[in-house]
C-alpha cells in the first residue's frame, strides 16, 4: 500500500482522526505539528475543550451496549450541558445499536432538544438503512452498525453526504481507506493502547500532512507489524 500523501493534494481538508477518550500529550503535540487530530468526548468527560483540537460529542450508547451496562440518560444530559455553546463539530443523537427502527424513534425523541442546545446533529446509521432514511435535519452521518455492514456501505454514505464520520477505525490501512472515501472524520480507541498502535496513527497523520514517515521517538516499530488490513 502506498502512502496517503496525495490525499490532500486536491485541496480537500485533512481527515480528522479522533482517538476516543485519549488525553495523551501525544495527541496535543501531534495536532500542533501535523494537524488532522481531534477528540471524541464521551459522556464521562469533563475536560477541555481545547482551542487547538476540533471535537465532537459521543452519546455513550455503544460503550454501554458493549459492556452490558444501562445507559445513563441523566449523565448524557449533564454532559451536553457542560459542553453547550463551546463549538463542538456535532453531537451524536442517541441511537439503538443495531436497530434501525428504534434509532429512528430515538431521533424523534431527542433531536429537537439537542438542536435547541446549539449542537449540530449527527445521525447514527444502522444496518439496513439507506440514504433516504436519514432525517433532513441531520448535518453529519455517523457510520456505525455492524463491522461488515459499516465497511460495505461507508463508500455510499461518503458519496451521498458531504459530512461523514466513520466509527471504530483502528488501523493505518483503515485510516487510508476512509480518507480516500472522503470521510470528514473517524474515531478509534485502539491507537493509544501501545507504542506499536500509536505508531500507525503517527504515520498516517504525518503522511496526510505531506511529510515523509519518520517514526516519532517512542513509536519505533517495524512496518511488518502494522495490521494494514486488519479489522477495525
Amino acid at each position: 500500500m502506498g502512502t496517503v500523501t496525495a490525499i490532500t493534494q486536491d485541496g480537500r481538508d485533512q481527515m480528522i482522526v479522533m482517538p476516543a477518550n485519549s488525553g495523551m500529550n501525544k495527541v496535543h503535540y501531534w495536532q500542533g505539528k501535523y494537524g488532522g487530530l481531534g477528540h471524541l468526548y464521551s459522556i464521562d468527560d469533563r475536560r477541555g475543550p481545547y482551542s487547538h483540537l476540533p471535537y465532537a460529542m459521543d452519546n455513550g450508547r455503544f460503550p454501554a451496549w458493549s459492556s452490558g451496562k444501562e445507559w445513563d440518560r441523566a449523565r448524557y444530559l449533564d454532559f451536553l450541558a457542560y459542553y453547550k455553546s463551546k463549538d463542538a463539530r456535532w453531537a451524536l443523537v442517541p441511537d439503538v445499536v443495531g436497530d434501525a427502527r428504534e434509532t429512528r424513534r430515538e431521533w424523534s425523541r431527542w433531536a429537537a432538544d439537542i438542536f435547541d442546545m446549539g449542537y449540530k446533529l449527527a445521525y447514527a446509521v444502522q444496518d439496513g438503512m439507506v440514504a433516504k432514511d436519514v432525517p433532513l435535519e441531520a448535518e453529519v452521518i455517523f457510520v456505525g452498525g455492524s463491522t461488515g455492514w459499516k465497511w460495505d456501505t461507508a463508500p455510499m454514505w461518503c458519496a451521498e453526504f458531504p459530512r461523514v464520520h466513520i466509527a471504530r477505525v483502528n488501523t493505518y490501512g483503515k485510516l487510508v481507506r476512509c480518507a480516500k472515501m472522503g470521510a470528514e472524520s473517524v474515531d478509534g480507541t485502539g491507537f493509544m493502547r501501545a507504542p506499536d498502535r500509536y505508531a500507525e496513527l503517527h504515520r498516517f497523520i504525518l503522511e496526510q500532512a505531506g511529510g515523509q514517515h519518520v517514526p516519532d521517538p517512542g513509536c519505533h516499530v517495524a512496518q511488518s507489524r502494522f495490521d494494514f488490513e486488519g479489522e477495525a
